[in-house]
C-alpha cells in the first residue's frame, strides 16, 4: 500500500475514493489533519493509475464523471458484502443463499418487516379495518390537556409504540413506504447488520409515533417516520462517516426536505384529501440523524 498524494474537504475525499474504487481501484482514504486526507492505493500495480486519476480529479473535481462514480461504488461495495457473506455461509456450511438478480436482493429484516406490512394490509383490505386498528394502533384513547395518556402501553401493552408502523391506509401509501424501506433498510443491514437495523427501527419507531400521539392522538398509521428515520440515518452516516458505505445523492435530500416541507404547509392535505403524520416524520428524521452521527462517533 502507497501514499500517493493528499486530498483537500471531506466530500473530494469521498467522491474521490468512490471514483477509484469504482475504477477498480483499491483504496483507502485516511484523515491527515482537518479536512486534509490522505489518498493511499492498495496494489502496488496500481500506484501509477491512482496517481494519473488524481491529478485528473484536481485539475476538475466537478467534472460530472466523478459525481456519477458515487453509486456506482456504492453498489460495488453492497454486492461485495453480500459475496462475503453467502461465501461466510458457505463455509461454516449454512444453507445457500438465494440466488440474487441484478439488483440488489433484499435484506432478512427488511424483508420481514415488508411481509408484516403486506399482511396487516390485507387482513385491512378484507374488512377487519377497525379490528386491526384497535389492537395495534398505540391506544385507543385520545389524550387530553396534553397528556400522553397511553392507557394500555402503561397497563403492559408495550407493543403499541411500535405495530403503528405496520398499518397503512391505501395501496399507493403502502407501496411507497415499501419501496424506500427495501432500499434504506438493505443498505444499512448489509452494511452494519440487522441488528443494528432493529435498533435503529425500533429507536425511530417509538419515538415518532409518541411525538405523533402527543400531538394528534391516536389516528395515525404507517411505516413511513421509520422511512424518514433511515433517511437521515443514511444521510447523516454518509455525510461524517464518508468511507462506511452509505451515501445518499443530493436529489434524494432535497425531495426528502421537499415532501417534508409541503407535508408541514399543509399543501399535501389538501392536495391529497388525507391526513399526513407530519410530526412522526419530523421525529423520525430527527432521531435517525442523532443515531448517525452518535454511530459515528462510536466508530472513532
Amino acid at each position: 500500500m502507497r501514499l500517493i498524494g493528499y486530498i483537500e474537504g471531506t466530500n473530494h475525499a469521498r467522491t474521490f475514493g468512490d471514483y477509484l474504487y469504482a475504477q477498480g481501484v483499491d483504496n483507502q482514504i485516511e484523515r491527515a489533519q482537518g479536512e486534509r486526507y490522505e489518498v493511499w492505493i492498495v496494489p502496488e500495480d496500481k500506484v501509477e493509475v491512482g496517481k494519473n486519476h488524481l491529478i485528473s480529479y484536481q485539475s476538475n473535481p466537478t467534472d460530472p464523471a466523478y459525481l456519477e462514480s458515487a453509486e456506482k461504488a456504492q453498489e460495488k461495495r453492497l454486492k461485495a458484502a453480500m459475496e462475503q457473506e453467502a461465501y461466510a455461509k458457505k463455509v461454516k456450511g449454512r444453507d445457500a443463499i438465494a440466488p440474487r438478480g441484478k439488483g440488489l436482493s433484499t435484506g432478512r429484516l427488511t424483508l420481514v418487516l415488508m411481509v408484516i406490512c403486506g399482511i396487516v394490509f390485507l387482513f385491512q383490505q378484507l374488512g377487519y379495518h377497525r379490528a386491526v386498528f384497535q389492537q395495534l394502533s398505540i391506544s385507543n384513547w385520545t389524550p387530553g390537556g396534553g397528556s400522553f395518556g397511553l392507557v394500555e402501553v402503561r397497563n403492559g401493552q408495550v407493543w403499541r409504540l411500535i405495530t403503528p408502523i405496520f398499518m397503512h391506509g391505501d395501496i399507493l401509501h403502502i407501496f411507497f413506504n415499501l419501496m424506500w424501506l427495501r432500499m434504506l433498510g438493505t443498505v444499512i443491514e448489509y452494511r452494519q447488520g440487522w441488528k443494528w437495523l432493529l435498533v435503529v427501527v425500533l429507536v425511530t419507531a417509538s419515538i415518532s409515533n409518541i411525538a405523533q400521539y402527543y400531538v394528534s392522538g391516536p389516528l395515525f398509521l404507517g411505516i413511513s417516520g421509520v422511512v424518514f428515520g433511515l433517511l437521515g440515518y443514511v444521510w447523516i452516516k454518509g455525510k461524517f462517516d464518508p468511507f462506511s458505505g452509505m451515501f445518499l445523492p443530493p436529489g434524494v435530500v432535497f425531495m426528502m426536505l421537499l415532501w417534508l416541507g409541503l407535508g408541514v404547509s399543509g399543501f399535501l392535505e389538501k392536495g391529497l384529501g388525507v391526513g399526513i403524520a407530519n410530526t412522526a416524520h419530523i421525529g423520525g428524521l430527527a432521531v435517525g440523524c442523532i443515531m448517525g452521527y452518535l454511530n459515528t462517533l462510536r466508530k472513532r
